[in-house]
């Protein structure tokens, strides 16, 4: 018996201008990726050209930037599959806020709500486990001695992790898709070890809350947290900077 794969028959309501033609190309693409099911498979790169208005070498191009992120799988003779990569989400989320032109304003009052949610969940639910990963990256951002690039990824991990202690997923996913973003912005707010010790005493503070499951102190603590995150990276790079200078490092620049 053949099994035939499922299809995506979802048109793409607007043809695209020629300004940012590459960036609104991926942009479309990544709307109709996400809402179709893992496994099925896109329409004919001919199909895709005449809803899009688009040349095939456009299309290509928007094609190996998903690919790259695991959200499509093309595959040679049969055509091109949405991706089964579960983190492929995540990073489909990151790609969406960038493609969008999101202001740094924007994501970081976004994060600020997220993160003191976080917080106030974790204090309430978070396990034996949890505290114990939360206490190792703390461990290991300490050590980091002046390696800002270390620093900034365990500055991010250590929320993702509070996040996967909130025991929500949906938060722990939104803010896995900022990753890229924040990792990249922590590297230019840390422009010296005084600004990361002061990170490792705010995340301290909001630890000692959570494993206390004292839930306003908690919440009150990410709130400070996240108002100096703010305060630092508007210092180095201002609120009105936009999120589409950043698309490289979704695709897997530097």
């Amino acid at each position: 018996m053949v099994l035939v794969q499922p299809m995506v028959s979802e048109t793409i309501e607007m043809q695209i201008s020629k300004p940012d033609l590459h960036v609104e190309t991926v942009s479309r693409l990544a709307q109709l990726v996400a809402t179709a099911s893992p496994g099925s498979r896109l329409p004919t790169e001919r199909e895709l050209c005449e809803q899009l208005g688009v040349g095939r070498s456009t299309l290509r191009e928007a094609v190996r930037a998903l690919a790259f992120i695991g959200a499509v799988e093309p595959r040679q003779g049969s055509g091109t599959f949405v991706g089964g990569d579960p983190e492929a989400v995540d990073r489909l989320i990151g790609l969406g806020l960038v493609l969008h032109r999101s202001k740094v304003e924007e994501i970081i009052e976004v994060r600020r709500a997220l993160e003191v949610q976080v917080a106030r969940l974790a204090a309430e639910r978070h396990t034996a486990a949890d505290a114990e990963s939360l206490r190792a990256v703390m461990v290991e951002m300490k050590a980091t001695t002046g390696d800002i690039l270390a620093a900034s990824k365990l500055d991010v991990e250590f929320h993702l992790r509070l996040a996967k202690a909130s025991g929500n997923n949906v938060l722990h996913h939104l803010l896995n898709g900022m990753r890229v973003l924040l990792e990249a912005w922590t590297r230019r707010a840390i422009v010296n070890e005084g600004i990361l010790n002061a990170i490792i005493s705010e995340h301290d503070a909001i630890l000692e809350a959570v494993f206390s499951r004292d839930v306003a102190e908690a919440e009150r603590c990410m709130d400070f947290h996240q108002g100096n995150a703010a305060e630092r990276l508007f210092r180095v790079m201002g609120p009105d900077g936009s999120t589409a200078e950043y698309i490289s490092l979704l695709l897997g620049g530097r």
